[in-house]
């Protein structure tokens, strides 16, 4: 709240913090119905770093970083004016700067009338401000509809010229390219003063574009599968076991062994997909040896090579036959690229058409074999392993619920095992029931401190390489 009858004259008031219940109410409500809303400085940036810097450690005895799996971190600033900005210096960069620093997602609801239709109560902002997505009131039952539009937002999107003409230079900016979205505090007021239409399509869009920025940000919800709206491309394994799970956590796990990087028994109805990587202890490190991919009833294994005279020759098993033919595998494309350094090999699995443009890579640089995935929920949604689970991060144990904290039981629990089968062409003395071999002197973090639990307002990864 702010105005004169504040203990600050003309400055926001932090009302202070509560939880909510399954019910809807509030454990304290009189932060919500103590405040003043009168006065005449209305300055959104201060309102914003006010308001974040404000959150407390616990919030009714709830400690937030060692009680909570997740942060969910979101902000909604409701404003009819532009910036009053006579004496707050904090400028469009800074304030980029501080919500991204802080990871939360902010919503604005502010004085911004797109195509002049007060039906259009919110606007989502993509490519720099110039293609967007419109949430428009759908008949008079609450609900809402979407469509697209391609030009500069200046240019459609309007404001009120006595209170709020820099809206679209001071506020809208806060939200381009990011999870949030602008809604349109005039059609939030005619929907409260008597359209009560217009106000449940407001409530109803502004509330499943919440769900949705939470439960999968950057990304749309598909028959309950959060989608991502860029492709995955950070997720992965590579070399010396640099791990990046779904959510672009990162670990490393120097154990030397058979592991499950990814399976899914659902993969493209019912076929499979099953990954398992072999991993070879040097000193205190181990680096990916080789990996077998099995999809249906078909197998396809690759190896890296550290020797010079071999590293011309590419090292693979299809269906333990080696070098066998590879144009395809399992019903899919492969392509198989030599850059100039002969050294470097890539192998290119087209996951088209079950998948339309979903990739699995696989890159070998003299002994080191690398694993990407290009492509999103609808191929990789269900898989459990090494990489997480996609939708949350969580580093689940296979019985799907226990959270593993510790980098090095979540590696020796990922232990290939005789249900998992075996994919390699050779059998290695090192198998389940023997445990993973460990280093002497392990290098990297072994433990996740709770303060580094993923977040599901963090941005999904673009794809994921081991």
């Amino acid at each position: 709240g702010f105005g004169a009858d504040i203990p600050t004259f003309n400055r926001y008031q932090h009302l202070g913090c509560t939880t909510g219940n399954s019910a809807g109410g509030l454990a304290d409500p009189t932060i919500v119905t103590d405040w003043q809303a009168t006065g005449g400085w209305e300055e959104g940036y201060h309102a914003i770093i006010y308001s974040i810097a404000n959150v407390p450690e616990s919030i009714d005895g709830i400690n937030l970083q060692n009680e909570c799996n997740t942060l969910d971190k979101n902000l909604i600033l409701v404003s009819d004016e532009d910036r009053d900005n006579n004496d707050y210096t904090a400028t469009l960069e800074d304030m980029k700067t501080y919500i991204d620093d802080h990871d939360y997602i902010l919503n604005l609801v502010v004085d911004s009338t797109v195509d002049g239709n007060l039906d259009n109560v919110g606007i989502q902002l993509s490519n720099g401000g110039h293609d967007h997505t419109v949430f428009q009131r759908d008949g008079d039952d609450g609900g809402f509809t979407t469509y697209t539009k391609s030009d500069w937002y200046y240019n459609f999107i309007t404001h009120d010229l006595g209170w709020a003409p820099y809206t679209s230079e001071h506020y809208i900016p806060l939200v381009i390219d990011k999870p949030g979205a602008v809604w349109n505090v005039k059609s939030l007021r005619d929907g409260v003063s008597g359209n009560e239409a217009l106000r449940k399509s407001f409530t109803n869009a502004f509330v499943e574009t919440k769900v949705e920025e939470i439960s999968c940000p950057g990304g749309t919800i598909i028959d309950g599968m959060c989608i991502s709206r860029t492709e995955n491309s950070n997720s992965g394994i590579g070399g010396d076991p640099h791990i990046t799970t779904w959510q672009n956590e990162h670990y490393e796990y120097h154990g030397q062994c058979d592991l499950v990087m990814a399976s899914d028994p659902k993969f493209a109805d019912a076929k499979g997909l099953h990954i398992h990587i072999r991993t070879k202890l040097v000193r205190y490190w181990s680096y990916i040896k080789s990996v077998a991919i099995r999809i249906g009833d078909d197998i396809l294994e690759i190896e890296g090579s550290a020797d010079a005279e071999n590293n011309a020759e590419p090292q693979y098993w299809v269906n333990f036959e080696y070098q066998g033919k590879l144009d395809t595998f399992a019903g899919y494309t492969v392509t198989q690229l030599t850059p100039s350094c002969v050294s470097k090999r890539e192998y290119k699995i087209d996951l088209s058409p079950t998948y339309e443009g979903q990739y699995i890579i696989v890159q070998a640089f003299r002994e080191f074999i690398r694993v990407k995935f290009t492509g999103d929920a609808r191929a990789f949604g269900n898989t459990v392993g090494l990489l997480g689970d996609y939708k949350t991060g969580k580093t689940f144990a296979r019985d799907g619920s226990t959270v593993i904290h510790d980098f090095i039981d979540l590696g020796n629990e990922w232990q290939v095992l005789p249900v998992d089968e075996m994919l390699f062409h050779d059998v290695v003395q090192l198998q389940f029931p023997e445990p993973c071999i460990q280093p002497e002197d392990p290098r990297g973090a072994r433990r996740r401190r709770l303060a580094d639990l993923p977040s599901l307002s963090n941005k999904p990864s673009k794809s994921v390489p081991l």
